[in-house]
This record gives C-alpha cells, sequence and structure tokens, in this order.
C-alpha cells in the first residue's frame, strides 16, 4: 500500500505521512494535528487507534496539557453588605408608613359614618311627635302677679273703745287685657324689644324666624333693617317701622293703640 493511496483516503499531505513514518515529528505541525493523522492513519490500515496514538505520544513526547487547578476555591463576598441591610430597612419602612395611612384612613370613614348617622338620628323626631314648621317663641312679658288677700287681722273684742270696722262698698275695675305682639323677619337683622320698660329681647333674627311678645302698655321695637321685618298687633298687620334698608324704631303704647286691633280698653 502506497503513501499516495493513504494520503488519498485519509486526506492527509503526502508529506506529513512521510514524516509520520520516518518519526520525524518536528515537520509535523504539532498539537492535537499530530494525534488527529495518527489516529486517521491507524483507522484507515485498521490498527486499534488508541493504542497507536499512546505509542505516537511515548516516541514523541507528546503529553497533554491539561490546567488542573490545585488551590483552593476562592471566597466570594459581597463588596457592600450594608446595602442589603439598608434595603431592607427600606421596605419595612414603607410597609409600616402605608399601613399607618391606611388605618388612619379607616377610623376617619368610620367616625365620618358614626357622626353621619348621630346627626341622621338626632334630626329625626321620635313617632308620634309632629315636626314643627317654624320655631316661634312666646315670650310673657310684665306679667302681673296675681292679687293675694292679706291674712285676715285676728278679730279685735268689740269694746267701747273699738272703732267699728269699715265696709269696703266698691270693687276695682279688672285689668285691661295685654297685646299680643308678633314679630316676623323676611331677612336677617338686628332686633331689639323693649315691653313695659323692660329689655325682653335683643339679637338677630333670621330669615324666616318668628317671635311673640305680650305687652301691656308700652312697647319698643327696633330693628337694623326696618324693611325686614312684619308686625302683627292681636292678628292684625302693622305699618313698617320704617324704609326697607334702613334702620327703625316704633313705639306703641296702649293709648296710641286705643280702638284699633283690639285695644280699646
Amino acid at each position: 500500500m502506497s503513501l499516495d493511496e493513504i494520503s488519498a483516503a485519509t486526506r492527509i499531505a503526502t508529506r506529513f505521512l512521510t514524516a509520520i513514518e520516518n518519526e520525524q515529528w518536528d515537520l509535523l505541525p504539532g498539537g492535537v494535528f499530530n494525534r488527529g493523522f495518527v489516529r486517521a492513519v491507524a483507522r484507515y490500515l485498521g490498527l486499534d487507534e488508541e493504542n497507536t496514538v499512546a505509542e505516537y505520544a511515548a516516541a514523541a513526547g507528546d503529553r497533554p496539557t491539561v490546567p488542573v487547578w490545585t488551590g483552593s476555591p476562592p471566597t466570594v463576598t459581597p463588596d457592600h453588605p450594608w446595602l442589603a441591610w439598608i434595603l431592607i430597612a427600606v421596605i419595612v419602612g414603607v410597609i409600616a408608613t402605608g399601613g399607618w395611612f391606611a388605618m388612619r384612613r379607616i377610623l376617619g370613614l368610620r367616625a365620618s359614618r358614626r357622626a353621619a348617622q348621630l346627626a341622621a338620628a338626632s334630626a329625626t323626631p321620635p313617632p308620634g311627635q309632629p315636626r314643627l314648621r317654624e320655631t316661634t317663641e312666646v315670650v310673657p312679658v310684665s306679667a302681673e302677679p296675681a292679687p293675694t288677700r292679706a291674712p285676715d287681722a285676728p278679730a279685735l273684742p268689740q269694746g267701747r273703745d273699738t272703732p267699728p270696722a269699715p265696709v269696703s262698698g266698691s270693687t276695682s275695675a279688672p285689668p285691661a287685657p295685654p297685646f299680643l305682639l308678633k314679630v316676623e323677619a323676611e331677612k336677617t337683622t338686628r332686633v331689639t324689644v323693649d315691653a313695659d320698660a323692660q329689655r325682653v329681647y335683643d339679637g338677630t333674627m333670621k330669615a324666616g324666624e318668628g317671635r311673640v311678645f305680650t305687652v301691656r302698655d308700652r312697647i319698643e321695637i327696633s330693628a337694623g333693617d326696618a324693611g325686614a321685618l312684619q308686625l302683627e298687633l292681636n292678628g292684625k298687620p302693622l305699618a313698617p317701622i320704617g324704609q326697607a334698608g334702613h334702620e327703625g324704631k316704633a313705639t306703641l303704647t296702649r293709648e296710641s293703640l286705643k280702638g284699633t286691633a283690639g285695644g280699646g280698653n
């Protein structure tokens, strides 16, 4: 078998086959190529490839150079171990803050709902009680106390020096009926009322608010806006106490009201 036939079958140049046959190892390319050439020629010739390669390695002094690590494995340590603790602290802080805000929100909703329920319960009258449409307050003014009888004096023994008790043949006239003055505010204004020389009201009346005053002889009423008030005396309307938008004041006496609004007594 010629070298040309082996070269044609193994695709190895004839010069490399001649160098292998003559053991001229320095003419080969070296490295893994030499072992590949020897293995290919042994396979073509039907020889044991591993034994042939081992014989070549022993003859040529070709030893595989495989790097082997003989030291201990390096220890891998984080460059900044405190970064992990900072990240954990930030996460815990975010969770705690979110829980605190959520708890405040829940407590606020509960408190507002409770306040709304209490307001609705206080605004709803109990069953069977009629709902008042307006606030009308009756203020009794200068109510005269009921006449009281003096206790009977002890009877004196009738004698020579004791004068007889006088006999009263006349009775006192009944007191005149009081006036009822109703004051209603169409707009919010400051109002003062003096009845029988006594201040019975001093405040601000809101629109739609009404009050009733009882007076016997004299009443004085003043308002910051005279046109904001409507007056009724014993159920009969009275003229305004002044121009709308201006202060107004009026004085009503029994003498001036004789023959009007039921005050003829």
